[in-house]
């Protein structure tokens, strides 16, 4: 359960720093870099809990 959390930490905290990125300093590049991180996470968590 604590890797889980884990895991929703991560994506909640890099889906703020997408936009974050991207309003305050204008930057898409690592806009979509922090957005792709959030992205990934997701998808191992959906992938861990579809094989447990």
């Amino acid at each position: 359960m604590g890797n889980d959390l884990l895991k929703i930490a991560v994506v909640i905290l890099s889906s703020i720093n997408a936009v974050m990125w991207e309003f305050y300093t204008e930057s898409t590049f690592m806009a979509l870099v922090w957005a792709a991180i959030a992205v990934t996470f997701v998808v191992w968590t959906a992938r861990d809990i579809k094989y447990r």
